[in-house]
């Protein structure tokens, strides 16, 4: 899954604790990590981690495959949520979806 698909399952929070049950049954849903394959990018595979597993390093490496930290699953919910919401703006899942990567790469 991509960034554009997962902006869909995180607009409310019913919906990311549904995809959460599907990706890491039996897993809190505030122990679940957010993390990108290779790096920060639109292009970039999501894949979800139980932090209680893994290192919790910005980036690590798993099977041979380098992944870098995106956010815990509640803090992208909440993010997702507040622009979905948003009053002052319409913004497309596009735009949310740049606008996360932006604020990770630059202010997190």
């Amino acid at each position: 899954m991509k960034i554009l698909e997962l902006i869909k399952h995180l607009k409310t929070f019913d919906k990311a604790e549904q995809l959460k049950n599907k990706q890491l049954p039996n897993v809190e849903f505030d122990l679940a990590e957010l993390y990108m394959e290779n790096s920060l990018s639109l292009d970039s595979n999501i894949r979800f981690f139980d932090s209680e597993k893994i290192s919790n390093d910005l980036e690590m490496e798993v099977e041979g495959i380098k992944y870098v930290n995106l956010f815990p699953l509640y803090l992208a919910q909440e993010m997702i949520e507040e622009f979905t919401k948003s009053t002052e703006k319409k913004y497309s899942d596009l735009e949310i979806a740049n606008r996360l990567l932006e604020y990770r790469i630059n202010d997190a």
